[in-house]
């Protein structure tokens, strides 16, 4: 079955990378989230897309000179419009949470995604994974657009399922073939460069005992063709509208090994 991964939360409904975007998410149906870690002045894995605060919050910090306590003081909420044109999450206490907090928070069952986002991150990320229910689950995966960041990840524990994000455009054969000559779980390309028709190349990630996973996939028609193709599983903005899209989740959610 295909995985539908909640991009940044329900990001579509609600803050991206907040508690509560993960928490519709879930609700909605997907099989796991997926979210962004970067690493702040203290050494804390603060979940958040970009290197800076401004543009999803009413701060104008940058994370890796920033304290978490700091980060904590600003409005996740802040930027999110509603659709009446107002700005309903809002002084509503959202706040930018660490991966850690995001691990004691996640229901059983459901897994995890983890982008890194900064070279400096990957150390810290496999400690906190360490021990969590999820990666004891098999339900995790890290991955990058970096390939030193995923080599290193693979280094510090060979065990852990890792995955490489290719930009728009990259070659899906160049990406495939560094994967699987580096040992890693997976490739996530663009979803367009998979092709209108992305059989053989999920074909060829199959043979080669790799998955393929791409981002992101906001359309219905897509996420149907995707999945009668074989993908492992796609990146989504509205996790509700794959959920209807694909039918009722696994029973269990293998987004790991």
């Amino acid at each position: 079955m295909t995985l539908v991964v909640a991009h940044r939360g329900a990001s579509a409904q609600a803050p991206e990378n907040t508690l509560e975007a993960f928490a519709q998410g879930v609700t909605a149906g997907a099989d796991a989230i997926e979210l962004d870690v970067h690493l702040t002045a203290d050494g804390e894995l603060a979940v958040v897309h970009d290197s800076t605060l401004d543009r999803t919050t009413d701060r104008t910090t940058t994370v890796a000179t920033a304290t978490m306590a700091d980060l904590k003081t600003a409005d996740a909420g802040w930027a999110f419009p509603g659709s009446a044109g107002d700005y309903p999450y809002r002084g509503t206490g959202l706040t930018v949470p660490t991966l850690r907090e995001v691990l004691d928070w996640l229901p059983s069952g459901v897994g995890l995604a983890v982008e890194i986002k900064a070279t400096t991150a990957a150390e810290p990320v496999v400690e906190t994974l360490a021990g969590s229910a999820v990666r004891a689950a098999g339900q995790v995966t890290v991955m990058s657009f970096q390939e030193t960041v995923i080599d290193r990840v693979r280094e510090l524990a060979p065990d852990l399922p890792t995955g490489l994000l290719l930009v728009p455009g990259d070659s899906f054969e160049r990406g495939m073939k560094w994967v699987v000559e580096h040992g890693h779980a997976a490739v996530f390309p663009f979803d367009t460069d998979l092709g209108e028709d992305p059989m053989a190349n999920i074909a060829l990630a199959t043979a080669l005992n790799a998955r393929v996973g791409c981002y992101v996939v906001n359309d219905p028609e897509r996420m149907q063709h995707l999945a009668a193709a074989g993908l492992w599983g796609f990146v989504t903005d509205v996790p509700d509208v794959a959920r209807a899209a694909l039918g009722p989740p696994a029973s269990s959610t293998d987004a790991g090994e």
